[in-house]
């Protein structure tokens, strides 16, 4: 009876911890096209990666696309142990960051992992490019 009271009593309590294999960067590939359809290559694109419950940026993969406009990250998954308590698990999301000289820098603004989209095609336009933010939080502005 007193074990059942204690168990009952943690799990209240919000002490109970779990392990989770959380996914920090989904398998994901963008495809990196000119207003005609053309593949843009050596495009510098950065996968942002952020989490709740404050919605800072946790890591940031990049890497040129090829002269199919194409790049492709891996996905990255890491045992974690979470809670049940308020702040004791982290709900992760990612951003897109496209940029190439002379065209306009793409950057996406989700704020929910059921926003992002694995398989991306972006179409980027002439204009003045901008580095990507150091640091993006939650809704995609610099911090």
């Amino acid at each position: 009876m007193k074990l059942l009271i204690l168990a009952i009593t943690l799990l209240l309590s919000g002490c109970v911890v779990y392990p989770v294999n959380k996914t920090l960067q989904p398998e994901a590939e963008i495809l990196v096209t000119d207003v005609q359809g053309k593949p843009i290559q050596d495009a510098w694109v950065s996968l942002i990666s952020s989490s709740y419950p404050y919605g800072l940026e946790q890591r940031r993969t990049g890497d040129k696309t090829n002269a199919g406009g194409e790049a492709s990250f891996p996905e990255m998954k890491e045992w974690r142990t979470e809670s049940l308590m308020i702040h004791g698990a982290s709900v992760f999301f990612w951003n897109w960051c496209i940029v190439k000289a002379d065209f306009e820098t793409h950057i996406t603004m989700w704020s929910s992992g059921d926003d992002f989209q694995p398989q991306y095609d972006v179409t980027l336009t002439p204009g003045e490019s901008t580095p990507c933010p150091e640091e993006l939080n939650k809704i995609g502005h610099r911090l």
